[in-house]
């Protein structure tokens, strides 16, 4: 079966740990509500071939002091790419406040609205 995301299936609340293991899902437009869960999010669910720069963005994120962020994205798809704005925000553990135990990934294409903003 393949998991990997195409990129109508890409948006939606994502949250992963810091080795990029989904934790929770729920993506818009999933009707079949697939279990992602325990899957790798970067090289397991992701198609675009500019995977490791999304990687760094989020990684950038994770060790900075934000608690959240925003940022636009180019998903570079083999049919073309895909605009999204990502909004990400920390989960930290409550014993531990400079750990950041998981990231809040919340992804969605970009329409014309948002380009003339």
């Amino acid at each position: 079966m393949n998991n990997r995301m195409a990129p109508p299936e890409l948006t939606g609340l994502i949250e992963i740990d810091e080795m990029g293991t989904v934790l929770y899902a729920r993506l818009e437009n999933d009707n079949e509500r697939r279990d992602l869960s325990g899957l790798n999010f970067f090289s397991q669910l992701l198609t675009f071939r500019n995977v490791e720069e999304f990687r760094r963005r989020l990684d950038e994120f994770s060790k900075g002091p934000d608690q959240a962020n925003s940022f636009h994205f180019t998903c570079d798809f083999d049919d073309g790419p895909v605009p999204v704005r990502v909004l990400v925000a920390r989960i930290r553990e409550r014993t531990n406040d400079a750990r950041t135990k998981s990231l809040l990934v919340h992804i969605r294409k970009i329409d014309e609205k948002d380009n003339r903003e």
